[in-house]
C-alpha cells in the first residue's frame, strides 16, 4: 500500500522536541489526518469508518500531553474515597476478575466541528474535526463495580452523599462522572486492557484505562492512576471550565461569557443522536441514471439505540430507510446498552435527468425518537461541539467532459465506491483501490480524487 505520510501540523507543535521522543510512532497509521503532532490528535479517513470495528492503527486520536511510558509490572491502580488511604490493584490482582467484552463507539464533542466553521457564523474554539474523531472497538477487562468492591466502595456511599467518581490519569488529566453510572446494574463500566483482543496501545491507555460507556470519549480516562469517590465534581478545565460546555449560538466571544456562567453549565457527558455519510466521498463524481452506492453510521449516546436511519439523495425532500447493522444482539432496542454506532447501507438510484450537484443527507432516529437538526447553524456555539446535525455529502453529476473506462472504474462496476478493487499492481494514492494499468489508476484519480476536476476552463 501507499503510504501517505501523517500531516505535521508544527505550527501547532507543542512543547521542546525532547518531550516527544517516545511517542508510538509505530502505532499510527499513515493514513490518518494529523490536525495536531504534539499533541497527537488525528481522525481516519472515511474508509476506515465504514468497518463495524475500527481497524488497528485507525481509531482517532485525541491527546493532550506525550504518551506515558509506563512499566506494566510495576504498574499499579489506586482506588477509593477522597480523604482516605486508596487501595492498590496490580494488573495480576485485576486478572483475578471475570474478563469482560464490549463494543464501544468514542466520539469526540467536536466531531464535524469543521461544518460549524462558516463566515456567517464565525470560527470556533478547537481542532477542525471532520465526521472521523468517531471510532468503535472491542475492549476487554473487568466491571469496574466488581473492583469497587474489593476496595470496599458500595451503594452505600451514595447514601453518605457521595456524587461522583474522578478520575485522573497518569498524566494528571482529570474528569468526574456521576458514581451511580458505575453501581448501577448493566452500566458496564470497565477496567480496559486489551482493545480488540490485544493489549491496549499506548495512544489508547497502556497498561490500563477506563470505559465510561454511552458516555463522551473524554470521560474514559487513559493510562488511568486513581480513581477516588468524590461527594462533588473535580475542577478544571475539561470538568467546570469551557471545555465540555456548549453556549448559546449567539455567544460569539468568550470574553463576553462570565467564568461563573461557565462554570455553572453541566459538562457534556452523552452524546445526541447524530450520523454521518462515509460512502460515497464528498465531490465525488456520479453519472445521470448509474447505481449510487450509500454508506454511514448513526450513533446515539446514553445507551440508546439507532432504530432508523433516513436517507435522502434530494437534500430532504423525499426519503427512504436505509439498512442497519448492529454491533452485537446485547445493543438492542430499548436495551439501555447499545453503547456502539450502527452502520448503515442504502442504494439508490442517481435521476436520469439529474444534472449539476446532488445533496445527499442522512437522519438518525433512537429509541426514544429524537432526531438530528436539519441545519448546523440553529445549534452553532463557540466550543465547536455537538455538531448533530444532518450528515451531508454534495456529489457531482457528471464527469467534466472526463471519459471513463470499465479498467478505471471501482470493483463493482461504479464509480463511486471506492476502496473495493485490490487485485491490480497500480496502486491510487488516496485510497485502496488498484488497477491492472497505470493509465487506468490515473484516470481514476482524475475522475475522483483530482482537486480541480469540477473547475471551469
Amino acid at each position: 500500500m501507499a503510504a501517505k505520510k501523517v500531516v505535521d501540523v508544527t505550527q501547532q507543535a507543542e512543547g521542546e522536541a525532547a518531550q516527544w521522543v517516545n511517542e508510538p510512532l509505530a502505532e499510527r497509521h499513515a493514513d490518518l489526518h494529523a490536525h495536531t503532532t504534539r499533541p497527537f490528535n488525528a481522525e481516519p479517513p472515511n474508509y476506515a469508518l465504514r468497518d463495524m470495528i475500527t481497524a488497528k492503527g485507525l481509531h482517532y486520536r485525541r491527546q493532550h500531553t506525550p504518551v506515558p511510558v509506563v512499566d506494566d509490572k510495576a504498574y499499579r491502580v489506586k482506588i477509593g474515597f477522597e480523604g482516605s488511604e486508596l487501595k492498590e490493584f496490580s494488573l495480576q490482582d485485576l486478572s483475578k476478575f471475570k474478563e469482560q467484552d464490549m463494543v464501544v463507539t468514542f466520539m469526540c464533542t467536536g466531531n464535524r466541528r469543521s461544518e460549524f466553521n462558516t463566515e456567517k457564523d464565525g470560527e470556533t474554539m478547537g481542532l477542525p474535526w471532520k465526521n472521523g474523531s468517531i471510532s468503535t472497538a472491542k475492549w476487554s477487562g473487568v466491571y469496574l463495580s466488581e473492583v469497587f468492591k474489593a476496595a470496599g466502595i458500595s451503594a452505600d456511599a451514595e447514601d453518605d452523599g457521595y456524587g461522583f467518581i474522578t478520575l485522573y490519569g497518569i498524566e494528571e488529566y482529570h474528569i468526574s462522572v456521576p458514581l451511580r453510572k458505575v453501581l448501577q446494574r448493566n452500566g458496564d463500566c470497565l477496567l480496559a486492557y486489551k482493545m480488540n483482543g490485544e493489549a491496549l496501545p499506548r495512544d489508547h491507555g497502556f497498561p490500563l484505562r477506563v470505559i465510561i460507556p454511552g458516555f463522551v470519549g473524554a470521560r474514559s480516562v487513559k493510562w488511568i492512576d486513581r480513581i477516588v469517590v468524590t461527594k462533588k465534581e473535580c475542577d478544571g478545565m475539561h470538568q467546570k471550565g469551557i471545555a465540555y460546555k456548549q453556549l448559546a449560538p449567539n455567544e460569539k466571544s468568550l470574553s463576553a461569557v462570565p467564568k461563573g456562567h461557565i462554570e455553572s453549565l453541566p459538562p457534556i457527558d452523552h452524546v445526541p443522536i447524530t450520523s454521518a455519510i462515509t460512502l460515497p466521498e464528498p465531490g465525488s463524481s456520479v453519472q445521470p441514471g448509474a447505481t449510487l452506492n450509500l454508506q454511514g453510521y448513526a450513533y446515539s449516546g446514553a445507551g440508546l439505540a439507532v432504530i432508523r436511519v433516513d436517507v435522502s439523495i434530494d437534500g430532504g425532500q423525499t426519503w427512504a430507510q436505509a439498512a442497519i447493522e448492529r454491533a452485537s444482539e446485547t445493543q438492542a432496542v430499548r436495551s439501555g446498552r447499545a453503547w456502539a454506532w450502527v452502520q448503515w447501507k442504502f442504494t439508490a438510484k442517481v435521476p436520469e435527468n439529474a444534472a449539476g450537484t446532488l445533496k445527499v443527507v442522512c437522519k438518525g432516529i433512537d429509541d426514544q425518537y429524537n432526531q438530528q437538526p436539519h441545519d448546523p447553524a440553529p445549534i452553532w456555539n463557540l466550543r465547536g461541539i455537538l455538531n448533530t446535525s444532518w450528515g451531508n455529502v454534495t456529489l457531482k453529476v457528471g464527469s467534466d467532459g472526463i471519459e471513463m473506462t470499465d479498467a478505471a472504474r471501482s470493483g463493482d462496476g461504479t464509480v463511486e465506491n471506492v476502496g473495493i478493487k485490490t487485485d491490480g499492481s497500480f496502486q491510487c494514492p488516496e485510497c485502496r483501490q488498484k488497477f491492472e494499468s497505470e493509465a487506468a489508476q490515473k484516470l481514476h484519480w482524475r475522475f475522483i480524487h483530482d482537486p480541480n476536476r469540477h473547475q471551469e476552463d
